[in-house]
């Protein structure tokens, strides 16, 4: 196969460019060249359904390259706008140095949000996870970008047997119906899952973050979590206020306790 028709394919010049260590106008002048056995490997791995990001080890959040590996959630785009809501009550809640806030990434996976929310505010950051293999990436992610963030393994915000207090919780939880399929089979199921109608851990957080004192919280949730979550908060905060995401699909909730 020539180069001119791999491009063709999807992710095929994301695959030459890493592969022959080459940019896209290089691929264009050379387009009448074999494509080597690797990418055409490499394509037919991800036809499969084998994440892309996973095979280079990168993933691009927010503008910024990530170390990713298997074993942990993928960033979505559609998780950006969880982000942007955090870095924006963050810095309403903490105009100065004087006032920085301490805040929780709870469920950090690969700690992309919060080592930008660390870029992003005078905040200082926490990040949890229970799983290792999580943990270890978030630590090279942490240091590739060199930010100040701590990383804590714990049971949400249980960090063997000590609570963490805090001002203000960021997190995205496992938070979709155990009956839902998974977008392929390499992720972790312990990202995804949580419960029959996908919310017994953010309700579990919400509940123990309004117990530990925490002033807000903006959590991810699923499109079709509305309404459900509506009925259990109502009665248990000051005031929450959902939001979309880019593709006008609610992504999560902002939370006054």
């Amino acid at each position: 196969m020539q180069i001119k028709d791999f491009l063709k394919e999807t992710n095929g010049s994301y695959i030459l460019e890493k592969v022959l260590n080459k940019d896209k106008t290089w691929l264009f002048l050379h387009d009448d060249l074999e494509v080597p056995k690797e990418a055409v490997e490499i394509l037919q791995k991800v036809k499969s359904g084998y994440p892309i990001e996973y095979i280079f080890e990168e993933v691009w959040f927010y503008g910024d390259r990530f170390y990713i590996k298997e074993g942990v959630l993928i960033p979505r785009d559609d998780t950006e706008a969880v982000l942007e809501r955090a870095i924006k009550l963050i810095n309403e809640k903490c105009k100065t140095k004087s006032e920085k806030c301490k805040v929780v990434d709870c469920c950090t996976g690969s700690g992309v949000i919060a080592i930008e929310i660390a870029k992003h505010t005078n905040a200082k950051v926490i990040a949890t996870d229970i799983s290792d293999t999580a943990i270890e990436v978030a630590e090279k992610n942490i240091a590739l970008h060199n930010v100040d963030v701590e990383i804590k393994k714990c049971d949400l915000l249980n960090c063997e047997g000590k609570e963490i207090k805090a001002d203000i919780l960021v997190s995205n939880p496992p938070y979709v119906e155990n009956s839902w399929e998974k977008p392929n089979e390499f992720e972790p199921d312990l990202a995804f899952f949580g419960g029959d109608d996908g919310l017994d851990i953010v309700k579990e957080l919400i509940l123990k973050a309004k117990d530990l004192k925490y002033k807000a919280a903006v959590i991810e949730i699923g499109y079709n979590q509305k309404e459900l979550l509506s009925g259990f908060l109502k009665d248990k905060v000051e005031s929450f206020e959902f939001f979309n995401d880019l593709a006008g699909n609610v992504r999560g909730v902002e939370i006054i306790f």
